[in-house]
């Protein structure tokens, strides 16, 4: 949910789940009595060792890893990778789970137990199943159970308790992982799309980027990290209802236990486990020696994103029609009323995905849930909407018009008619969550009330019957941090996001999008939109959170989930629109959708809309859907990635032009090459294809058929130009550089010559005193 030109308040609930637990501290408090969790039932792998010789240490020794823990109390002592030769945790001062309360002072864990004492400490190896057992025991305070099952690189820990004392709200587990900021390379958070690279610089500053799952700030259950050539990776494995956590690194100043020359892998689930009751949690899954890329796509499988249904299989046929279809964001507020937009249409490239915002009454964030009618004046009627969407399908268009359920303005009819109590998420108090956008404050509904699913239903059959939309984007349903949810209707205070997924999937065939985005999400979505970059070009949040240099995207999300849903840099901002070489080469990077926005910068004979447009459509089906294949660094500030047949190489951050092959990417530029050759781009400086070109950034675009050869540079200086001739030509024959309009109408011919295989001529944006939109070399005398 955005006003247009801010963002701030989205970015405050960001921060405050950055900061609200700073303090990790070591105490003790709450009783519990604590069950044995299930039994592993896997097969033994071999190369598997358990040795308890030594004094006070167990060693379990796997292919990949050796693990130690102390014989006192199962406390992790050090995590070596095998294959490296390098340690990737130490001796923490935290043993291997701690429950809390409310508060940090009520904090009851594995260090509270000791072999020997009251609260006592066992172990028990079962070496048919390669597990070991860690058993809690106590007079007072109970049990606990933790299983650990060891296979060849990866071991999985479970915890089993049931609670005789206070409600616990936070388990963490598995806690006292403690990393080595002097030895650590990079780390790996799926902190807003696509991703987060942490540089070793990251992890030697006071920081804690501890985030909630599931929300635009953490995507996916998972974090991992690589200490030189060793890699570590750790993760949920969750097949039913999400279990929310909150997870991060953490170094913090003296004399907290995740300072110095420690940082701490936090990893603490969200809960509400009452007295006498039993809480299990899911198999939490630590891999070694795997790259992030190799864990993120285990991640993946082992938690059955993988098996989502692909966008081909949403989309069939039209998948091809989104691909090429650049999003085209139309504020209302800037535009005329629906009524005169047939007429405009044809200014705009075909095709698009229209995106009206701004157009129900009071404008943007006022009146949610109630988007129809559209505002009177600004918008028209409702039959000037169906109208519009009728003519834009007749250009070959398509329409998706903003909306948000997740937020309701108590203003609006709906709400007038409506208690909060009713249809809001509750606190443990029996209060409303709210949220405000400026002068409104909204309440945050409970996806599970019934008066709310009821308005749900009403709005989607609206999109259907009164104004037929082709897809509907949901603002905040993937972007919002988690929440417990005490409405009566809710059937587990924890249950909130696995609400919003059963309407996600109630209405799965309507072409649903949402904001940002979480893995769950993909399952039913069709796409997210949002991204790292937005964060840090509207509110710095990058460098707040890790420090200016200690951060880069990087493509976890799309690795996850680029073949199930279209990923966008939109969210409404206008400083993400694809207006600038930086947003067009994080667009090829990671195989984001482009978006520009028509109210903002003007429709039509813009040149920058008409090279979004061109990339989209050339590249697009190359790309949306198809999964990431590599993703490798060719120098500081420089990538490549690969989707399918087409190679992309980027400059994220290199200050000065790099070399491919005879062109020059520039600085915050790209390269796109498929295989074949038959289509090049790329926002080049120095050089193309062994030519030099004239100073300053080209867009350009190559097409190549067997007859001819067609060049466009919508966005650049005019240019000497040089292209292999096509596969028609033999030497001997001539060859002619036809200058073309934007309908394919020839306007001229110029001169060229051969020069070391390539033919040169020169590129000029007007011929004669007319517009050229490209220029066709093909076989001529």
């Amino acid at each position: 949910m955005e006003r247009p030109g801010t963002r701030a308040s989205l970015a405050t609930v960001g921060v405050g789940v950055v900061t609200r637990r700073s303090c990790i501290a070591l105490a003790t408090g709450a009783a519990l009595v604590l069950v044995p969790g299930p039994k592993a039932n896997a097969a033994p792998r071999a190369g598997i060792a358990f040795d308890d010789r030594a004094p006070g240490r167990l060693v379990l020794t796997a292919p990949g890893y050796t693990l130690t823990l102390a014989k006192r109390n199962g406390r992790i002592l050090g995590l070596v990778d095998r294959a490296a030769g390098r340690s990737l945790v130490g001796t923490a001062s935290r043993c291997l789970w701690g429950a809390l309360a409310q508060s940090e002072t009520s904090y009851v864990g594995g260090c509270s137990f000791a072999r020997g004492s009251p609260r006592s400490f066992t172990y028990r190896w079962g070496p048919a199943t390669d597990t070991l057992t860690l058993a809690y025991r106590g007079s007072t305070r109970g049990s606990s159970v933790v299983t650990l099952h060891a296979a060849a690189t990866s071991f999985d820990l479970r915890l089993a308790l049931a609670n005789r004392g206070r409600l616990l709200t936070r388990v963490r587990f598995p806690d006292g992982l403690a990393g080595d900021t002097r030895t650590v390379t990079a780390g790996y958070t799926p902190n807003v799309l696509p991703g987060v690279r942490l540089a070793p610089g990251f992890f030697t500053r006071i920081s804690n980027d501890v985030q909630i799952y599931p929300s635009r700030w953490a995507f996916a259950d998972y974090l991992a990290y690589d200490a030189d050539r060793a890699h570590l990776a750790l993760y949920s494995v969750v097949p039913g209802p999400l279990r929310p956590v909150e997870l991060g690194f953490a170094h913090l100043a003296a004399p907290s236990l995740c300072s110095g020359s420690s940082f701490c892998v936090v990893h603490e689930f969200q809960t509400w486990i009452r007295r006498g009751t039993t809480w299990t949690s899911p198999v939490v899954r630590v891999r070694i020696g795997e790259t992030a890329q190799q864990s993120i796509l285990a991640y993946r499988h082992d938690n059955g994103v993988d098996a989502y249904p692909s966008l081909s299989s949403k989309l069939g046929s039209r998948l091809m029609t989104f691909a090429r279809a650049p999003l085209i964001k139309a504020d209302l507020t800037r535009l005329t009323p629906f009524r005169n937009w047939a007429g405009e249409l044809a200014r705009l490239p075909s095709p698009a995905i229209l995106h009206p915002v701004a157009f129900q009454p009071g404008g943007h964030d006022r009146g949610d849930p109630d988007f129809l009618p559209a505002d009177p004046v600004v918008a028209g009627s409702d039959a000037d909407f169906a109208a519009m969407i009728a003519a834009a399908h007749a250009h070959g268009d398509l329409v998706m018009p903003y909306g948000n359920l997740s937020w309701w303005d108590p203003a609006s009819p709906t709400m007038q008619s409506a208690r909060a109590a009713d249809v809001a998420v509750l606190d443990e108090h029996g209060l409303p969550e709210t949220i405000d956008y400026g002068s409104g404050v909204g309440v945050i509904v409970s996806p599970y009330a019934p008066r709310v699913r009821t308005r749900i239903a009403a709005y989607m059959d609206e999109w259907r019957t009164k104004v037929p939309a082709d897809c509907l984007f949901l603002d905040q349903v993937g972007a919002r941090p988690w929440l417990r949810d005490f409405n009566r209707a809710s059937p587990s205070p924890l249950a909130y996001d696995d609400g919003w997924l059963e309407v996600i999937g109630s209405y799965n065939d309507r072409c649903l999008m949402v904001e940002d985005g979480w893995d769950r999400l993909a399952r039913d979505a069709v796409g997210f939109h949002g991204s790292l970059l937005m964060m840090s070009r509207e509110v710095n949040l990058p460098n707040q959170l890790f420090g200016e240099g200690n951060w880069e995207p990087y493509p976890l999300a799309t690795w996850l989930l680029h073949d199930k849903v279209l990923l966008y840099e939109h969210d409404l901002y206008d400083g993400t629109m694809a207006v600038d070489s930086e947003v067009l080469a994080w667009n090829m990077a990671f195989g984001l959708v482009s978006s520009y926005s028509w109210d903002a910068l003007g429709p039509g004979e813009n040149p920058w809309l008409d090279l979004v447009a061109l990339l989209q459509r050339d590249l697009g089906p190359h790309y949306a859907g198809v999964p990431l294949a590599a993703y490798r660094d060719l120098a500081p500030g420089v990538v490549e990635s690969t989707f399918g047949d087409l190679d992309v190489v980027a400059s994220l951050g290199a200050a000065s032009t790099y070399p491919v092959d005879g062109s020059g990417v520039a600085p915050h530029g790209f390269l796109a090459r498929t295989r074949d050759g038959s289509l090049v781009a790329g926002a080049l400086s120095g050089a193309f294809d062994g030519v030099a070109l004239s100073p300053g950034t080209h867009y350009l675009v190559v097409e190549r058929t067997p007859a001819s050869v067609t060049v466009r540079q919508p966005v650049g200086p005019d240019t000497e130009l040089g292209v292999a001739p096509p596969a028609a030509w033999n030497p001997g024959l001539g060859l002619r550089a036809t200058a073309v309009s934007s309908d394919g109408t020839a306007l001229g011919v110029v001169e060229g010559r051969l020069e070391a295989g390539r033919f040169v001529f020169p590129y000029a944006g007007e011929l004669d005193g007319l517009r050229v939109a490209g220029y066709r070399v093909a076989v001529g005398s």
